[in-house]
């Protein structure tokens, strides 16, 4: 019986982990799972090991496993108590090794993946059942016996096939988007705005917009042009926060680059610093932070000893730390209203957002003018204020944004059905397979073959029509998420932009073609030219206008 346990403890671990390994390998794979713990876990840094997916190191623990069992009645008796000791010392290996996991998953990641559990719970009862099994006495060899077992074996393997076959089907054809995290109204209320966060507009105005943002990321890069533009078109009517949330081991300089806005707005020039900073990200090394604070005409010695001295280094962790209290995952992420937006956006999409929210509160505001016959309440000097809920019957984004509640994700935007986060920058995005780069070089030698490849400018429509490779046709980044479809499979796809940033792996080309290989994109066939139209230009190649 305990033998039979064994096996069918080790069939199970081996199922889980092939499930957790196919969904593993495409981050656009939705999850079945009890609550959001194994989407969180899965987008965490420790989700990989070695470059390999924990889930491919569970498969093979189990394999080996299942295989040492199986061969134990086949074997003389010496040789299979040889084989007893292999399955204790592996599965206690396995037994420590989920320890540490889980360990991770509650004091780290915060969060508990039940396959992952599931998992431990298998290689502990394995661990535990091949202790007993070395304490009993060694039984001589009995054909009759082992016949028996090899028959029970027999019929464990095939019922697991039954069963694990159309669950594994039907487990791939369900599961969605993963629960959005929303942060509690005591969370917003505690982490959101601080009394010395940095904020410009109507320190009273009914909206409050909050954006973290990472000074190296490139879709943080595009959208400070829309940002600046809301900060100057509603700067009356909104109150807009920026809070500091670099990403540090994907962005090196990102830390320094705050610490120096920092240093700056100790000056004073904050939000000119913030500006700075976005259009240089190109050179955010300290000589460089340097060099800006004399052109933003900073006191040059005090700011050196600042950014030298790290002492505005506590500010920064403090806003990390209020990030991670409300669930903020990746770069830019804005809070809007009732809305957190986790994607760069344009000036249009923007301001409707600002709009609808601006709309929502006045309107909250009237009604309750209306219904009360005491004197106008007047405005509150509360650093944040709790969005009004959305109004009955409210249809697309406001009605999705109701659904979800305060600060809900709206459908539209980052956790959308396919996953697809173009300019997002997050560790998650970070942990996908990432598509080839290539130089100037190995364009040449692509033109040079047959068939030629198609080259897509991942830029905006307008830069494109200002300047472009020849015979490249333009599917900006932004619709990557919905029109992906429109490229042919069978060509080599060149994905290319300005050249400013494509190396980086927040920057759109690269996003592009992660979006491209989630969604079946022959890996050979898609690359991305890192010189961008800069390096194609640079390397005295004709530029189409």
């Amino acid at each position: 019986m305990r033998k039979s346990l064994l096996l069918a403890l080790s069939l199970l671990g081996l199922f889980d982990s092939l499930y957790l390994l196919w969904v593993y390998t495409s981050p656009s794979r939705p999850i079945v799972c009890l609550g959001s713990g194994c989407e969180v876990v899965r987008a965490s840094s420790y989700a990989h090991l070695f470059g390999l997916p924990l889930p491919a190191f569970g498969v093979a623990n189990y394999i080996v496993l299942a295989l040492l069992i199986l061969a134990e009645v086949l074997v003389p008796a010496p040789l299979g108590r040889a084989i007893q000791y292999a399955v204790a010392g592996i599965s206690g290996g396995g037994f420590l090794f989920s320890i540490y996991l889980t360990s991770l998953q509650a004091f780290v990641i915060h969060a508990f993946c039940a396959w992952c559990d599931v998992s431990a719970l298998a290689v502990t009862s394995i661990f535990a059942l091949s202790l007993f099994e070395l304490r009993q006495p060694l039984a001589p060899s009995d054909p009759v016996a082992a016949l028996a077992r090899v028959r029970t074996n027999f019929v464990l393997c095939v019922v697991a096939l039954l069963i694990g076959v159309p669950a594994f089907i039907l487990l791939s054809q369900h599961g969605g988007p993963p629960p959005i995290q929303q942060a509690s109204s005591l969370a917003l209320a505690e982490h959101l705005v601080r009394p010395d966060s940095h904020m410009t507009g109507n320190a009273s105005a009914p909206l409050t917009v909050v954006e973290f943002g990472d000074f190296e990321c490139p879709g943080c890069g595009l959208s400070e042009q829309a940002a600046r533009q809301i900060r100057a078109q509603y700067g009356d009517r909104i109150r807009f926060v920026f809070r500091q949330f670099p990403l540090r081991k994907m962005h090196p300089q990102a830390e320094k680059a705050a610490e120096a806005s920092e240093c700056a707005g100790e000056q004073g020039k904050f939000w000119e610093a913030i500006e700075k900073l976005y259009a240089e990200q190109a050179d955010l090394s300290v000589d460089a932070l340097k060099r800006y604070a004399r052109e933003l005409g900073l006191d040059q010695t005090r700011f050196n000893q600042c950014l030298d001295s790290g002492e505005t280094a506590s500010r920064l962790e403090q806003d990390v730390a209020d990030g991670h209290a409300l669930n903020v995952i990746g770069t830019p992420t804005f809070f809007i209203g009732q809305k957190v937006i986790m994607r760069p956006l344009d000036f249009a999409t923007f301001s409707q957002l600002v709009e609808q929210e601006l709309n929502n509160r006045a309107a909250s505001t009237a009604g309750a003018v209306s219904s009360s016959s005491s004197a106008p309440v007047q405005p509150s000097s509360q650093t944040f204020k709790s969005p009004a809920p959305a109004p009955a019957g409210a249809k697309g984004e406001e009605a999705n944004a109701g659904s979800l509640g305060q600060f809900g994700l709206n459908a539209g935007g980052f956790l959308s059905a396919s996953q697809t986060s173009i300019g997002v920058c997050s560790e998650a995005e970070a942990n996908k397979k990432q598509p080839t780069l290539i130089g100037t070089a190995e364009v040449r030698q692509l033109l040079e073959a047959e068939p030629k490849p198609l080259f897509v400018d991942v830029r905006p429509a307008k830069d494109y029509a200002v300047g472009r490779m020849p015979g490249a046709i333009n599917l900006p980044a932004e619709a990557f998420g919905r029109d992906w479809n429109k490229l042919p499979k069978d060509k080599t796809l060149v994905l290319y932009e300005s050249g400013h940033s494509p190396g980086d792996i927040c920057a759109a080309s690269r996003a592009a073609g992660r979006a491209l290989l989630e969604n079946g994109f022959s890996f050979e066939k898609v690359k991305v030219y890192q010189d961008g139209l800069a390096g194609w230009e640079k390397a005295g190649q004709p530029i189409q206008h």
